[in-house]
């Protein structure tokens, strides 16, 4: 049996502004899927890297609507 694939997230750091990979990542203040007037469908929540950023060495936190979709082309 062929092992999962990890989900990796495609991140930016807002210190530097530049973009790396991670799937060293968990959900907080998840308050599942909203929908607004137009019926846009988004996740409430935030996501929390678990390792510092390469980049500057901090721990960022994200709104899960600001971040890019992992099957979006």
């Amino acid at each position: 049996m062929k092992p999962a694939e990890e989900m990796r997230f495609v991140f930016v750091c807002p210190v530097r502004n530049k973009i790396f990979e991670s799937s060293h990542f968990s959900l907080r203040d998840n308050r599942g899927v909203i929908t607004d007037e137009s019926g846009n469908r988004t996740l409430d929540a935030k996501v929390a890297l678990h390792d510092p950023c390469p980049f500057c060495g901090e721990r960022h936190v994200y709104h899960a609507s600001l971040l890019s979709c992992p099957f979006g082309g």
